[in-house]
Parts: C-alpha cells; structure tokens; sequence
C-alpha cells in the first residue's frame, strides 16, 4: 500500500491514533468525535452533542449508540447545571483525550468561571494554560489554526464567585404564568418518558407556547404528557415536528362556561343544565313541599321527586 500525505497548514484537526484503531468505537461514534473536535470555537458554543448527532446517517438509534459509546470510552461526558434565571440544561464535554468523572468535573467548573462576569479579563500573572476538550454548547475547540502536537493537562480551576441572581419577571408576564411553567417542565420530561423524544431549548421555547394553549384549556400536565408519547411511531426522525404535529392537530376545543341566569324564586345566580328557570335549593325545595300537600307519608321517591320537579 502506497501513501501520498500532505500535512495541512491550516483548518485541521488532530486526533491520537489509539481512536483511529479504537475497535470498541464504531464508524459513527469516530464521526461524532471528530465533528466535534472540528466545530470552530463560536459554533461549539451554539451546538449540542444532540444536533451534532442528528446529522448522522443511520437514524436515531445509531447516533444514541454512538454517544454511549464515546461516554464509556471517557471521551463524553454530560452533566446538568442550573442557570442562574432557574432553568435546569444539559452541558456536553467532548474531550480528544479521555477524562475521568473528576477531571470533567474541573473542566466543567472551569467554563462556569469563565462565564462569571470579569472571568474573561488577563491578569498580569501570565497566560493561563488551555485545557484539552471540547465543552457543547458551553465550550470552543482548538479546530482552526495550527495546534499542539501533545494535549495540555487540563488545568484546575479556581472556585468562582457566585454570579448575582437576576430578579424574578414581574407577575403576569409570561415568563411566571402558571401554565407556561407547567407546560415547559412537560416537554422537557419528554427525554425522561422516552429517549427519542429529546428537544434542544430553542424548539422547547418553539413549542411552548401550543404546549400552554392545552394547558390554558383544562388539560392536566399528565395528559398532556400522556398525548404527547402515547402510540409513537418505531422510528422518529424529528421529535420536534412529531411534538408539535401533535399538539396543533389535538388540540382540545375551547371549553366556554354556560350562561348565568338569576333564579325566578330567590333571584340567585346559577347556570342552568337545561331548560329550568330556578335554582337546585328552589327546586327541591319545591319537591319537598309538592310531597307533602300529596299527604304521602315517609321517604319520596326519586320517581315521585322528578315527577314533582318536571311539574314546576
């Protein structure tokens, strides 16, 4: 076998040879990782594992594999962190070396000290040094330019302060309505009822809206839930347009309250059933006194009361 290489001079990535002839990480994990390696540091951050996978030929189920297959291999690792407005996402670390729980851990706090306000000015003390890996969607990568021939080991991080909380939104925005909360934690329990159902947060934030219509409109989270994972097909392709085909096309009717009428003996308002002009009280209360001046003797009947009743 004849070779004919050519180094790159620029827009390369690297990548150790123990991957390249790595038997338990099959053609679409070894696509994944180096995917993710190549993202430019901007579209690291703008990208999940997730997307990344979604472009993989072979279907849902291969690309699940893949990831399985990279996080046993030390090379992928999640964890879900708590922003400081309260909602809860997955960070992904996609690593050219594998990790440990521990050192993912430091590198996961480091990209969180970053993002804390004045992480990203230089102090006079010199250049810190990078870490080997790559953090979705929190992260870049060393994918443009020329890079070291040797990961750098990854550096500890210092603990950073706590970021202030921003306030709350004021009552009756739509960010604290009741239904839009209750309905973005159900299409976020999606992946949890089944792996194939997993939203990125831009189409949560897409679907939310249809989601709190259903809400709005007497349904309970359950059902919800329940409407959105009941009878899925064997293959999904695109769980976001399976959610909201869904949600536009059963969507329940309106439900418009009955009329309120004033009773014709006390004047009360009540709804009405049918077509009767006085109040339950009135009516039995009626009833009552129909039985009595009949001189029937003991407990009424419901025949005797509903003929009493269709008498009024």
């Amino acid at each position: 076998m004849l070779r004919h290489v050519i180094a790159p001079s620029r827009a390369f990535t690297q990548i150790a040879n123990s991957h390249v002839w790595d038997e338990s990480l099959s053609d679409a994990a070894f696509r994944l990782l180096v995917r993710a390696l190549a993202l430019p540091p901007a579209r690291a951050r703008a990208t999940t594992v997730t997307e990344l996978a979604a472009g993989l030929s072979g279907g849902r189920i291969t690309a699940d594999r893949a990831r399985r297959q990279l996080t046993a291999a030390g090379l992928l690792h999640c964890a879900r962190r708590r922003s400081a407005t309260g909602q809860v996402r997955t960070e992904s670390l996609v690593s050219n070396v594998p990790l440990d729980a521990a050192a993912a851990e430091r590198l996961f706090a480091g990209r969180l000290a970053e993002a804390a306000p004045g992480a990203g000015r230089r102090s006079s003390g010199g250049t810190a040094p990078r870490a080997s890996g790559t953090a979705l969607p929190a992260g870049g990568t060393p994918g443009q330019g020329k890079t070291s021939p040797h990961p750098v080991p990854p550096a500890v991080a210092e603990p950073a302060a706590p970021a202030p909380v921003p306030p709350g939104p004021p009552p009756g925005s739509p960010s604290a309505d009741g239904d839009t909360v209750e309905a973005e934690r159900v299409l976020l329990a999606l992946r949890r009822s089944d792996p194939r159902l997993v939203l990125g947060a831009a189409e949560v934030a897409r679907l939310l809206p249809l989601a709190a219509e259903w809400l709005a409109r007497g349904v309970s989270p359950a059902g919800l839930l329940h409407v959105l994972t009941a009878g899925l097909p064997v293959q999904v392709k695109s769980p976001a347009a399976l959610v909201r085909c869904r949600l536009a096309d059963k969507m329940p009717p309106a439900v418009r309250p009955l009329p309120l009428l004033d009773c014709a003996d006390c004047e009360r308002a009540f709804r009405p059933l049918g077509a009767e002009r006085r109040c339950a009280p009135c009516r039995q209360r009626a009833a009552a006194a129909s039985a009595g001046a009949s001189g029937s003797v003991g407990r009424v009947g419901w025949r005797e009361r509903l003929a009493a009743a269709a008498a009024q």
